[in-house]
């Protein structure tokens, strides 16, 4: 219902009181000789019943419904209207003239309960009304309750022992007489409330219906002073229209505060939880179900019993280089990637499947009651056909695939989390195998087990300094002199003994454990070639490897500026090698390579055509070197287009005035190429295999070579 119109609502019943007042008066005489005093003594106790009734109602509401929503309106509401509905009882009790414990009290007594009642409880109101909110402790409710009761008996006992001496407030038309006062302070005092409570609820409440109906409530009350002071004595028309409007009054009362104080926290309440349900089983960016509601899912399918020719299975998706994009594009066009490819698989559902959000950039789908595995088979491939369409990000198309990783219940797995994980597996084996979709096996668990066991080797390794340096030279490939070396890090592991690079920097960039390996490794080999030349011998450039979480660091300067501080290195004798990869992101690897310029390091690009460098950018970047992969020196001597791919290079960097390294010389035929082509370097197991630091010093240091008049080595 409308607030307008529940207003209208409030009132057309307000001028509908107020009629029934004045039509009451109009007829006043008529009216009390149509009902004899029979109908009176019936109706009155009813009424009076009905009165007390709500009351304890409204204390109950505001008793003992949601605790933790208790406020200083609650706690002053409950022990209000205890006493009122337990002075209301007594008054028509009494009126009825039944004994109430060993006494009956007259009823010019009763009308004094009567009064006192009403005063009460429009003081409460006034005092509740004006009360700001604040939340009460739940341990003041039974002295609140005491203190209720005890002011019931109060009032009874001062009732009871001065009753003989109380005057007469049964008589309306004196002026000076009591019980006329009192109705007029009762009025005022129901005004005053109401006008209190219209004023909050026209700033704070303006759209709630329970603080209308309180409103609503009070305004009746006010109707039902009008009829009680219009009444001549108990028995007048007046007098019982008064009663029955309290009645009315009350219920709007009780309804305002039952919608106020339990149905509106209830559903706020409700509200909360479900928000709480949603954040606790639903993908915020893709608005998928997610990986704890996955795990209930499968959990609920793997409960029922499965016809034994029946499978379910669970596919994990991960988005190929979803990193690149997301960095390149920025992080709202990757939210809303994630966003348009978890629509595409939603709409891609049939009867019995479902995709979740596994966060980040994975994706599951969960196929049941598939018989027939070709089927399914089928069904995996049309998936894997999904993605052949670009996905529209910004105006621009872009083509997206996925690694998928399958795992079957039960052929793969008994539990539902072991599902999960099977599958998890499956999908980053997928990506190192440069596949589509794997199916799961125990070889891949047993793998992942291996990777993450030399993790946390790798962290020990660190902690215990198992890592150490060797050097490979690099040589002028026209004079045949040592220019440079380059510093590469090895693993003496406890147990496995050396270990290369190629298998643990993976697992070191993936686990992150390559930044301090890598600042390990800069620092050692600047403080090898600083005590080199503290020894006397001829300065020369050492070249060390960065990786990509490196060289995506914002601190990288700082680093690099502290550890040629640290170890008195000066930055000419420091050269730094990156991959094609790291300058995808143009302009951020542009800011990063300028400012290790202005320190005076060089930079060089490691494994240079293997990766997607644009010649463009190439032209701009402030880099010294090109090293040439080892795959294409490898076989220039037997293939043409390797051949080509060398000279191009070479070619290429003379012309950009850079120096070129070639990487993998390991015979005199590949030397002499290299050497027609006017490459500057060499480096390879022609010349030396990487040595440990006192090899090379006693080797290529102590007394200078020439390798181009070796035998070779």
């Amino acid at each position: 219902m409308s607030t307008r119109l529940e207003v209208k609502k409030t009132i057309g019943i307000g001028i509908a009181a107020l009629v029934l007042f004045v039509l009451v008066q109009l007829f006043h005489v008529t009216l009390n000789k149509l009902y004899s005093h029979n109908v009176f003594f019936l109706l009155y106790p009813i009424a009076g019943f009905v009165c007390a009734a709500i009351c304890f109602s409204i204390f109950y509401q505001s008793w003992s419904v949601l605790l933790e929503q208790l406020s200083w309106q609650r706690l002053l509401i409950a022990p209000t209207f205890l006493v009122t509905g337990l002075l209301y009882l007594i008054h028509i009790v009494s009126f009825s003239f039944i004994s109430l414990t060993d006494f009956v009290l007259s009823p010019g007594i009763s009308l004094w309960i009567l009064y006192v009642n009403r005063v009460f409880t429009s003081i409460m109101l006034i005092v509740i009304c004006s009360f700001p909110f604040r939340k009460a402790k739940s341990g003041y409710k039974k002295t609140a309750l005491w203190t209720g009761i005890s002011f019931t008996l109060l009032i009874l006992g001062t009732i009871q022992i001065y009753g003989s001496h109380l005057p007469d407030l049964g008589v309306r038309h004196e002026m000076d007489n009591l019980g006329w006062m009192l109705n007029w302070v009762i009025l005022f005092l129901l005004v005053s409330n109401f006008i209190l409570g219209a004023r909050k609820y026209s700033r704070h409440l303006p759209v709630e219906f329970g603080m209308l109906l309180m409103l609503r409530g009070i305004g009746l009350c006010i109707v039902s002073q009008l009829f009680y002071l219009s009444s001549r004595q108990m028995s007048d028309i007046n007098h019982l229209m008064g009663l029955l409007m309290n009645a009315i009054a009350f219920y709007d009362l009780l309804n305002g505060l039952v919608r106020l104080m339990v149905l509106v926290p209830y559903q706020e309440k409700k509200a909360a939880e479900s928000e709480f349900n949603y954040i606790a089983y639903y993908d915020d960016i893709t608005g998928l179900p997610n990986r704890r509601r996955l795990s209930q899912r499968l959990e609920q399918s793997l409960r029922n019993s499965l016809k034994p020719d029946e499978t379910v299975t669970l596919l994990i998706l991960n988005i190929d280089r979803f990193k690149t994009i997301n960095d390149s594009l920025g992080h709202t066009a990757g939210n809303y990637l994630l966003y348009v490819v978890g629509e595409r698989l939603e709409h891609f559902c049939r009867e019995g499947e479902d995709v979740f959000s596994m966060g980040g950039d994975e994706f599951a789908f969960l196929l049941t009651g598939y018989k027939d595995i070709d089927a399914m088979k089928n069904r995996i491939d049309d998936m894997v056909k999904l993605f052949e369409q670009p996905f529209d990000i910004n105006g621009e198309y872009y083509h997206v695939m996925v690694s998928m990783g399958i795992a079957l219940y039960p052929l793969d797995a008994t539990q539902g989390e072991q599902l999960i994980q099977h599958a998890d597996t499956a999908v980053h084996n997928a990506k190192e195998q440069g596949v589509n979709f794997q199916r799961y096996t125990s070889v891949m668990q047993m793998r992942a087990q291996e990777r993450l066991q030399l993790e946390n080797d790798l962290r020990r390794g660190l902690e215990n300094e198992e890592f150490s340096l060797v050097y490979q030279p690099r040589v002028h490939l026209q004079s045949g002199e040592l220019t440079s070396l380059e510093a590469l890090v090895r693993w003496n592991h406890p147990h496995r003994g050396m270990v290369m690079p190629g298998d643990f920097i993976p697992v070191a960039e993936e686990s992150g454990l390559i930044v301090p390996l890598g600042e390990w490794v800069l620092r050692e080999a600047c403080l090898q070639n600083k005590s080199w030349q503290k020894a006397g011998y001829q300065p020369i450039p050492i070249s060390v490897n960065l990786s990509m979480r490196q060289f995506q660091q914002k601190k990288l300067v700082d680093v690099v500026r502290g550890i040629l501080t640290y170890t008195e290195l000066e930055p000419c004798y420091l050269e730094l090698e990156i991959t094609e990869s790291m300058t995808f992101d143009k302009d951020r690897a542009f800011e990063q390579l300028k400012n290790i310029k202005a320190i005076g390091v060089a930079i060089s690009i490691d494994d240079f055509g293997t990766g997607y460098s644009s010649l463009h950018y190439l032209k701009n970047l402030p880099i010294d070197r090109l090293k040439i992969d080892r795959s294409f020196v490898n076989e220039v001597l037997v293939d043409s287009k390797n051949a080509a791919i060398v000279s191009t290079i070479a070619s290429m960097a003379h012309h950009l005035k850079l120096k070129v390294t070639a990487e993998g010389v390991e015979n005199e035929g590949q030397l002499q190429f290299l050497q027609a082509q006017d490459c500057h370097e060499g480096q390879g197991y022609y010349f030396s295999r990487p040595i440990p630091a006192e090899s090379f010093e006693n080797l290529f240091l102590r007394k200078p070579m020439n390798w181009l008049v070796q035998d070779g080595m």
